[in-house]
């Protein structure tokens, strides 16, 4: 485009580096940008707002200004496009009070703020923790008749969902349909997602009802909240009927539908059911990911089907999904509840060559499935010695099998030396050393460590 002959107009570079922008490839746009002026392509307002926008995602809301400086200079307009990328940007670094204080100004010497300059202070305010002062500029712009629409009101209403304040959020909402404002879909999934997170299945359903009763159709993230929501309460085959509502609405079950189910399926305990919904998942071409492989292999771990965990591991490779870390641990905790130690260096030996890093969770299993002190603590040595520094989980397990040993000696060492090692003392280390004392006749100690404890709160 560059080469060509004629050289294309503003407007064609400005859709350009818009498609640019957003592919959120904001370097190139700035560099192509800076080599407009040399091909004699002139400065716009849009042009410049769009460079202010890459500054803006970029992190560097100062350079974002100083071509606010250049609009000025040039003689330029301020839209509201503008302030209103520059606001955003102030409010992507964190700056709120910065944003205020340029939407006062904008206010008083700019153009008048529009629904988007609202939509994207109330974003910014929702996301900083200030849900409470975003509802109060709402009220402050109906007031002074500036109508707002769903887009607004669906960012307000987020923010309270994720607050937890799902009753706040039903009241904006029903304010919302008495001024005229129509919810749309991501309004509706929105609440229904926060009324399924608070336990509020029944009030979910009848938004659904009300939902379709407007003539708005539910779509794959409306389904997606209400079948994770059953396979949470342990309703799986409630669940499934969801599913299939949503098949003959035509709309495909995704990854999260299937691995929310098969989630639900595994904490039933039914092993077999999940497999099949597995194979079913694949051939309807809807590609499992690792967190699906993940619950299917911890699942049947904890069941000690070491056999089937591997095969659905090997299945997974198959497909072309690596195992990680939560894999193998899955594995290795399995092979350490049926005390097959050897079995679980294998395991980690294996996650090593296949260059997935142990972490503090896989020493910690391993720990606990020696509960030999000579063992454990030759895995603390070289724990210690690795780039995972041992938590007091790992410092609970070592001291309880001291303690199941005889080894009060040693425990109590190992307690005391937790502070030099700049670890704090929980309930379980505290409990764990009493009732080994306790139980080794040692009861003046325990009773000592019981004061100590009080006195440190």
């Amino acid at each position: 485009m560059i080469k060509a002959s004629p050289l294309p107009s503003s407007r064609d570079f400005n859709l350009l580096l818009g498609a640019i922008v957003r592919m959120k490839h904001y370097s190139t746009a700035i560099r192509l940008i800076e080599r407009l002026p040399s091909l004699g392509v002139e400065d716009d307002v849009v042009l410049l707002t769009i460079w202010m926008n890459c500054f803006c995602r970029l992190r560097r809301v100062d350079l974002g200004l100083s071509i606010l400086g250049r609009i000025f200079k040039l003689g330029f307009p301020i839209t509201v496009v503008t302030s209103s990328t520059l606001i955003d940007g102030l409010f992507i670094q964190g700056k709120t009070d910065q944003a205020l204080r340029f939407l006062d100004d904008m206010g008083r010497n700019g153009p008048e703020p529009d629904e988007t300059t609202y939509a994207i202070i109330a974003k910014g305010l929702c996301k900083a923790g200030n849900t409470g002062l975003a509802i109060e500029l709402l009220r402050d712009w109906e007031e002074r008749s500036c109508r707002l629409g769903s887009f607004a009101y669906g960012i307000v209403i987020d923010g309270l969902c994720k607050e937890g304040l799902i009753t706040e959020a039903l009241r904006l909402h029903g304010i919302m349909s008495k001024k005229g404002v129509k919810p749309n879909v991501v309004t509706y999934n929105t609440l229904i997602h926060g009324l399924c997170d608070v336990g509020q299945m029944e009030d979910a359903l009848i938004l659904l009802k009300e939902m379709t009763s407007g003539g708005i159709q539910p779509d794959i993230f409306t389904y997606n909240s209400l079948v994770h929501y059953l396979c949470k309460l342990g309703q799986w085959k409630d669940a499934t009927v969801w599913m299939e509502k949503m098949m003959e609405a035509g709309i495909e079950p995704d990854v999260v539908t299937y691995t929310s189910v098969i989630q639900g399926v595994c904490n039933s305990g039914q092993l077999k059911e999940s497999q099949r919904l597995l194979s079913h998942m694949v051939q309807s071409r809807v590609m499992p990911n690792v967190q699906t492989f993940n619950i299917l292999v911890d699942a049947h771990c904890k069941e000690g089907m070491l056999v089937e965990a591997e095969a659905i591991i090997n299945r997974m490779i198959q497909l072309g999904k690596m195992p990680d870390s939560v894999t193998y641990n899955a594995l290795l905790n399995g092979y350490c509840l049926q005390n097959r130690m050897d079995d679980a260096l294998v395991v980690l030996n294996l996650m090593v060559e296949r260059g997935c890093s142990p972490n503090v969770v896989t020493y910690n299993m391993l720990i606990n499935g020696y509960c030999k002190i000579d063992k454990a603590m030759t895995l603390l040595q070289k724990m210690e010695g690795s780039k995972f520094v041992p938590n007091i989980v790992t410092y609970n397990i070592i001291m309880n099998s001291m303690c199941n040993a005889g080894k009060l000696d040693d425990a109590k060492g190992l307690f005391d030396s937790l502070h030099a090692r700049g670890l704090q003392p929980n309930m379980s280390t505290c409990n764990i050393l009493m009732h080994g004392l306790c139980k080794g006749g040692r009861t003046e100690e325990a009773y000592q460590l019981l004061k100590e404890m009080e006195g440190n709160g």
